[in-house]
């Protein structure tokens, strides 16, 4: 299921902080998310476990049954979904608009990834040539 364009932004602070624990976890069951938050703002399981099962019906987790618990993982790599949200936000956008924000996004980047950034974009170039 590929979710809709309106499905890929997160609702709030809290799906969004699900998400990183979930992605940098690999694969988390509630508690687990639980506990990657600070414990002075931890959030209660059934809070947890019901923003879980909404990202799931969005299409952005899936769910798996193992013992007495689900585990829950991401339905797209962090980068993938980063990809995919700014090129939806990008689509309905200007050309100059486009052009502004993706070289503000470029210029925020480090040596090494300017370099990496500069061979993709020379990988398209030709490829798009060939077609």
């Amino acid at each position: 299921m590929t979710p809709s364009r309106k499905d890929l932004n997160f609702r709030g602070d809290l799906q969004a902080e699900i998400m990183a624990a979930v992605w940098k976890l690999g694969e988390a069951k509630v508690e687990d998310v639980r506990n990657a938050q600070p414990a002075r703002r931890r959030s209660a399981y059934n809070t947890i476990q019901t923003v879980m099962n909404r990202l799931v019906e969005r299409g952005l987790l899936a769910r798996e049954r193992r013992g007495h618990a689900y585990l829950y993982t991401a339905r797209y790599e962090e980068g993938d979904y980063l990809a995919r949200a700014i090129s939806d936000r990008l689509a309905d956008a200007s050309a100059d608009a486009r052009k502004v924000a993706l070289a503000n996004l470029v210029g925020e980047l480090d040596s090494s990834e300017l370099d990496e950034i500069a061979l993709y974009a020379s990988r398209v170039k030709r490829a798009r040539k060939r077609t």
